[in-house]
């Protein structure tokens, strides 16, 4: 029985797993017996456990043979120039399925390959809530925004609209990715989440753009939570930036109600109309002309 762990493995643990060379590896995928779930910018192959299940039971597990979750030590990824040396050893065999007995394969749901621009997927339909008017909503914010940014001029002072009480501000840190452009940044990191079970939802510009299309933006402003930081971090290839030359800008939050309320358009998940109503009055006011068209 053959144990693996549910997360990305690279060619060489692969090949170790599956006890044949690399260059075995290299071969199964040119003639598409074997499918690798990610490829990076850098050209390199990352395979979930599904994938590699799929390769060893074409037609599905046999039982007893069913694929369980159970840490393996994991060595460090070789550099392109020890790719090229002689292909590894096998270390673990794998027990090959009967013939004769073909149970019911076990399947994993199918992830669909989100898009920024995709038809809009089906929902179940939802009780009507109780309307709310947006437009005013947003008058509020810009109004309460110019009378706390007016100059008071002389000796008088400019009594502020009273601030009503949030939740702590989110820690933004922004970043650059090797992965490539800001769509290409968003479809791994809905991919991600979603394989792993972890929570996002964009908002801001990103959030306004599932909506209809707006003027161009730099930056995608994405919740997660501080738990998942090091993660993201390290799966999109992030590195620091400073505000001007990012690409992403990351919204750590442990405010269940940003992801439960989130709704899922064109395949994104986006934070509901009530937080993005608040995070442009508080984070983006420049935004509130154009996203008064786009949500009233």
């Amino acid at each position: 029985m053959i144990k693996i762990e549910n997360k990305l493995y690279s060619s060489t643990e692969v090949a170790e797993i599956l006890g044949v060379s690399l260059r075995s590896v290299y071969r199964y995928l040119e003639e598409g017996k074997l499918t690798a779930e990610v490829k990076t910018a850098t050209g390199r192959h990352r395979f979930t456990r599904q994938n590699i299940v799929d390769f060893l039971y074409p037609g599905g597990a046999p039982e007893g043979d069913v694929v369980v979750e159970q840490p393996i030590s994991v060595p460090t990824p070789p550099t392109p120039s020890q790719q090229e040396q002689t292909p590894v050893a096998p270390q673990v065999s794998v027990e090959e399925p009967k013939a004769q007995e073909v149970p019911t394969p076990v399947q994993e749901p199918v992830v669909p390959q989100p898009t920024m621009q995709v038809e809009t997927q089906k929902v179940e339909p939802q009780v009507e809530e109780e309307h709310v008017d947006w437009l005013a909503k947003f008058r509020e914010a810009a109004k309460k925004f110019e009378e706390t940014t007016e100059e008071v001029s002389g000796l008088g002072t400019v009594e502020q609209a009273p601030v009503e009480e949030v939740a702590p501000k989110s820690q933004m840190m922004y970043y650059r990715s090797r992965l490539g452009g800001l769509k290409d940044v968003a479809q791994n990191i809905d991919k991600t989440s979603r394989n792993s079970g972890l929570d996002y939802a964009f908002t801001l510009n990103a959030g306004l753009s599932l909506y209809k299309p707006i003027s161009p933006f730099s930056v995608l402003h994405v919740y997660i939570r501080p738990k998942d930081k090091d993660f993201f971090e390290r799966i999109l290839a992030l590195t620091p930036s400073d505000e001007a030359n990012a690409q992403l800008c990351v919204l750590t939050s442990d405010d269940d109600s940003v992801y439960n309320t989130a709704d899922e358009m064109h395949g994104l998940k986006v934070v509901s109309k009530k937080k993005l109503v608040e995070d442009i009055s508080e984070l983006k006011a420049d935004l509130m002309k154009e996203a008064e068209s786009i949500l009233v």
